[in-house]
């Protein structure tokens, strides 16, 4: 393993990645290895290249460096050697994908294993993907969820897990306030049966709330194999109404500009936390209903990612919630949305501060190393 200038920068670290597709472990790693890079750290995200962009400008433009191969496997063997030759003092990973790829190039060079908990552990999980796998052969562990943190302590293993936030703050800063008319709303996250009821609902619903808000335009933004009927629920509204107010952007490896542009946003998991340091309205949801944003749910929403792992109810248990929230996010942005706005982003931008981040992470490598 190669020698350690604490000096000046201490560490080079390879994040392997599945891929550069717009998903929750992409974003992470994008966010993550941005910080650590603005943090002087040496980094580089390995995956393989599917056919179609997704997060490499954005990698690049921070500074980190993209090592990708057309591969139709996660395991190329020309990422192996690319891995090799980039030297790294820590692997990052995450605990399904890309692990026993991971634990190879840990393997081969000698470096440490940092697995990432993007989903609650799976103790019946077998082969080279099972959990005791991931326990025994990382060197340490962490979740930027609190909810997964409490299920990872209960495992009574001698790995150490931390908590550590995403590093959002850096990334996401607010843009002005945007003109009443139109009112754009923004429905963004990954298009599933699980996570996109929500945004199911409003698009069958697209006529009914184009009566109650005259000037309302729609923008869908997401990826999945479920993308077609949404194009065609879209179509459907635009007809019957005449005119194109609904619109089915796809995946986006920017939503930046288009929350920009949006009076409120329809999102969960960390859609919803971007687009408010973003200073827009939120309306949560994703597999639960959590409602708009506030102050009186947001550490409820902190700690169940938006909707993503709790709530009070399965969003696609009762549609009619959606609705209700989005009107009430259309009469709070007309009268003090702007105001509710501020309080919200000041207790973000503190939670998932990115360079406090990259401070843990530092501090977490300097552990293990």
């Amino acid at each position: 393993m190669p020698e350690i200038n604490r000096q000046k920068p201490p560490f080079r670290v390879l994040f392997a990645s599945e891929g550069f597709i717009v998903d929750g472990v992409a974003s992470y790693n994008l966010y993550l290895a941005a910080a650590l890079q603005k943090a002087g750290i040496s980094t580089a995200v390995l995956g393989r290249w599917m056919g179609f962009s997704g997060y490499q400008q954005r990698l690049r433009e921070a500074g980190v460096e993209v090592i990708q191969d057309l591969s139709p496997t996660v395991a190329s063997p020309f990422l192996a050697a690319r891995a090799r030759r980039f030297s790294p003092h820590v692997v990052i990973t995450d605990s399904r994908r890309t692990f026993p790829f991971a634990l190879k190039i840990k393997q081969a060079i000698g470096a440490k294993l940092v697995t990432i908990f993007h989903d609650p552990p799976q103790m019946d999980r077998n082969g080279s993907r099972g959990m005791e796998q991931i326990l025994v052969n990382s060197d340490a562990g962490v979740t930027p969820e609190q909810i997964i943190f409490e299920d990872l302590k209960k495992l009574s293993v001698n790995l150490a897990v931390q908590y550590i936030p995403r590093p959002l703050s850096g990334m996401n800063k607010p843009f002005d306030w945007p003109q009443k008319e139109p009112f754009r709303l923004l429905c963004f996250g990954r298009l599933s049966g699980w996570k996109s009821p929500g945004m199911r609902t409003i698009i069958d619903n697209a006529l009914l709330l184009k009566n109650r808000i005259p000037s309302l335009e729609i923008d869908v933004m997401g990826g999945g194999w479920r993308l077609a009927p949404f194009y065609m629920a879209a179509s459907r509204a635009n007809r019957a109404k005449g005119v194109k107010f609904v619109s089915i952007l796809g995946p986006q490896s920017d939503p930046r500009p288009f929350i920009g542009r949006a009076c409120a946003v329809c999102a969960g998991a960390n859609a919803a936390a971007e687009s408010i340091l973003c200073n827009r309205l939120v309306l949560a949801f994703a597999g639960y209903y959590q409602g708009p944003v506030t102050s009186a749910n947001l550490e409820q929403g902190i700690y169940n990612n938006f909707g993503e792992r709790g709530g009070p109810f399965l969003t696609k248990d009762n549609p009619g919630k959606v609705l209700d929230g989005l009107m009430e996010i259309y009469e709070s942005w007309k009268n003090d949305g702007e105001q509710k706005t501020a309080h919200l982003r000041d207790i973000l931008s503190s939670h998932f501060d990115e360079k406090a981040v990259a401070e843990q992470f530092v501090d977490l490598f300097q552990r293990i190393l």
